[in-house]
């Protein structure tokens, strides 16, 4: 058994879910993680009370991509 799998920009989406108090600017290919990066982010300024649901502003580039990230911030925030 070898050592757990480590993205190399692990430190990149640590950041995205620890440094609540930047704006940041995500960029990266598909299926690489964006939107679970961004739920864990807006969950985060959420329950830290950061932020409150109402004030949050998320933009994505179809509505099925809005409705899928509003539903895995539910889900989580349940």
């Amino acid at each position: 058994m070898g050592a757990p799998f480590v993205p190399q920009d692990q430190k990149q989406r640590e950041r995205i879910q620890s440094s609540l108090d930047e704006t940041l600017f995500v960029e990266a290919g598909a299926g690489t993680g964006k939107t679970e990066a961004l739920v864990g982010r807006l969950v985060a300024l959420i329950t830290t009370g950061r932020a409150r649901i109402n004030s949050i502003a998320a933009i994505t580039f179809t509505e099925l991509a809005a409705v899928e990230l509003r539903e895995r911030v539910r889900s989580r925030l349940l």
